[in-house]
């Protein structure tokens, strides 16, 4: 195969364990490779102030693929430095939040702007993801927020999962061509532009680093995973991941809690 200059991984569910834990083996074998000169990039549905405490875990100082590609920012000397950016149109996200606070009164709405997260209200579902991401939302009025031109990242939808698979149909309905929407979980629904995506951002990373796609390695867990590792010149799938996922991939590793994401990386450089 031919030399790996850059891998790009998702985080939950690939480097991250069942209880979001980076092991012992992965934070090594990361700086092993930083030090040898491998490009190591985390790419995520994650806001960035959620992902910058994990990349100072493993030691990594690489621009971060925040909300799936829509934002890939850098974080230098306690700020961030904004290389990509990709919104939602400003009059979807509005008609989204209507439609949702309208039909879905028991859907949580909340809006990715940058590193800031907005919601109208604190409840149950803001708490957990608060406590999964170590941020802190501010409360505001949605729909003067979306009508002050804003720039919109993400909307996340969270809720009991009959809602959002309701949601879900809703949106197939309604054919809204700007937007790209899909399940995180069973209770998390993720909209963004059309046009974002992960391996949109290995692409700009390839092309900033000057690095030939068939000479990157790319590895997740999910379905906004599967282009990625279909176009990367290897691409591994998680043993956690839907059947789909694994048979897109030019191999499997183990789960991520059974130290997948080191054991793909000691085999591809070992």
């Amino acid at each position: 195969m031919t030399k790996v200059e850059l891998v790009f991984s998702d985080i939950d569910g690939t480097l991250l364990n069942s209880n979001h834990e980076v092991t012992a083996e992965a934070s090594q074998i990361i700086q092993d490779l930083v030090k040898q000169g491998t490009k190591i990039i985390l790419a995520s549905a994650r806001p960035p102030g959620a992902m910058v405490s994990i990349a100072d875990e493993v030691q990594l100082s690489s621009p971060l693929v925040c909300f799936n590609g829509a934002l890939i920012t850098q974080y230098k000397e306690g700020s961030f430095v904004d290389l990509y950016s990709l919104t939602l149109e400003r009059l979807d996200a509005l008609q989204l939040y209507q439609t949702i606070s309208t039909n879905f009164p028991d859907i949580s709405f909340n809006i990715y702007s940058g590193e800031r997260w907005y919601v109208e209200r604190e409840n149950e579902w803001v708490k957990q993801e608060a406590a999964i991401t170590k941020m802190d939302p501010e409360s505001i009025s949605m729909e003067y927020f979306l009508k002050e031109h804003l720039p919109v990242h993400k909307i996340l939808c969270m809720g009991n999962p009959d809602d959002i698979q309701k949601l879900e149909d809703e949106l197939a309905e309604a054919n809204l061509s700007n937007i790209s929407y899909y399940r995180s979980k069973d209770t998390y629904m993720e909209i963004v532009n059309n046009q974002v995506s992960k391996l949109g951002a290995l692409h700009f990373l390839c092309e900033k680093y000057g690095v030939e796609l068939n000479n990157t390695l790319a590895i997740g867990d999910n379905f906004n995973d599967m282009p990625m590792i279909i176009h990367a010149g290897k691409g591994i799938a998680m043993g956690n991941a839907p059947d789909e996922v694994k048979q897109a991939a030019d191999c499997v590793t183990d789960t991520n809690d059974e130290n997948g994401f080191y054991k793909a990386l000691a085999k591809s450089f070992g």
